[in-house]
């Protein structure tokens, strides 16, 4: 690990005796764990809980910051790259072989990457001809960032322009899917106290007793983009994580272990493989949002196996993901102590995606006119979350035993 996983501990001081570092520690009530007891109307319940947290919470709390400040880091590496550590290359893959679920070596990972960021640009290019007389990149994700049209101008409005995009893409699933779950997604904003803390926007799953959630947050909406908006709700919501979950959740006979295991590469990869997909449906209405989906995909396979084994700096791994337009400046420095701590994660959206695609590629080449979309999408999810490697031995028998298949390829 790196020296910026102790970060966050260095944020936050405890309750307790002074740290090595003289920290100073706020009261049980004052703490940030004592939220629940301070939204609580019932007194007894809130001052057993703030006497849980004065006694139990913020001592733990303050000795894990004694061990980050005085064990942990005088022996964290300072580079950026996991290779810096011994044995950091055999580390290295085997997180990429981890999060990704492929067989695929870095250098690979960044090759592929380069590729697919060079044809999402052209296509960029394309569409930003097409919407705004454009054909430069960068000038084309400068426009949608300065273009007023592309904000939100209330809250409100933000969560009804996500309820409409949800909504109309349920609406389309049947055209494009054999198996439609019946468990409902809804899109939720986040409780008061959680705006303009950071959180990011998630999918909470649900089962046949509640829908499932996009937790979405309304903070600041003059600064939140239309099409981001619309290509996030796509890929939390249908066609992308409550499809693939719900789905998993009511197909009979899989393994009780399915509903716990979650596979990233598979995961993440049919999250971004929605986003493309519901261009395909027709389902954005701006014209940011498709040239946003294109702009950032592919670049964590680039700047993560670059900074581990390519010896990039932040600086140089900043400027490319700056090229995307999707960043401040703040997200982006997160970001590359992101790819420092968690080495191969932010390569799994787009290996899962592109290698979704590729066996989508595969089963039209061998299937031909005989291509039933619905079909694919089915035999890709029927499953659950499973990984890569054992998604296309899958596909791969499915197109085997097919008649049309078997016949084309003879």
């Amino acid at each position: 690990l790196s020296r910026v996983s102790v970060v966050l501990s260095a944020r936050h001081h405890h309750a307790g005796a002074a740290s090595p570092a003289g920290a100073a520690s706020p009261a049980g009530a004052d703490s940030p764990f004592a939220s629940p007891a301070q939204r609580d109307q019932d007194e007894e319940f809130s001052a057993a809980f703030v006497e849980l947290v004065a006694s139990g919470i913020n001592p733990a709390m303050q000795r894990y910051r004694d061990f980050l400040a005085v064990t942990y880091l005088p022996q964290a590496r300072v580079a950026l790259a996991v290779t810096a550590n011994p044995n950091g290359r055999a580390c290295y893959d085997a997180a990429l072989r981890s999060y990704t679920t492929l067989d695929r070596s870095g250098e690979q990972v960044f090759e592929l990457g380069m590729n697919t960021v060079t044809s999402n640009q052209a296509k960029v290019q394309q569409l930003g001809a097409e919407a705004y007389g454009l054909d430069d990149f960068a000038a084309i994700i400068q426009h949608i960032k300065d273009d007023p049209t592309d904000k939100f101008t209330a809250s409100s409005e933000l969560l009804q322009f996500s309820k409409d995009a949800v909504s109309r893409a349920q609406m389309a699933m049947p055209q494009w899917f054999g198996y439609v779950p019946t468990v409902q997604a809804e899109v939720v904003p986040f409780p008061e106290y959680q705006e303009g803390t950071g959180v990011s926007a998630r999918y909470e799953p649900g089962n046949e007793n509640r829908p499932g959630a996009y937790r979405i947050p309304l903070f600041e909406p003059d600064q939140q983009s239309r099409g981001s908006a619309e290509s996030t709700a796509f890929h939390e919501i249908w066609p992308g994580h409550h499809m693939q979950v719900a789905v998993a959740q009511e197909i009979k006979g899989l393994h009780p272990v399915s509903q716990i295991i979650w596979y990233s590469g598979m995961g993440e990869g049919w999250g971004r493989y929605a986003e493309g997909l519901a261009a395909e449906m027709g389902l954005y209405t701006t014209p940011s949002g498709p040239i946003s989906r294109l702009a950032w995909p592919a670049r964590g396979m680039v700047v993560d196996p670059a900074i581990h084994l390519l010896g990039w700096t932040r600086e140089q791994a900043i400027a490319f993901m700056n090229q995307s337009g999707r960043f401040t400046e703040s997200e982006l420095d997160d970001m590359v102590d992101r790819i420092a701590v968690l080495p191969g994660q932010l390569t799994s959206y787009d290996s899962g995606g592109l290698e979704i695609l590729a066996l989508r590629q595969l089963a039209n080449d061998q299937l031909g006119d005989d291509f039933d979309i619905r079909e694919f999408h089915d035999r890709v999810l029927e499953n659950g979350s499973i990984p890569l490697s054992m998604l296309r031995e899958h596909i791969e028998n499915w197109l085997e035993a097919s008649p049309s298949a078997s016949a084309a390829t003879r």
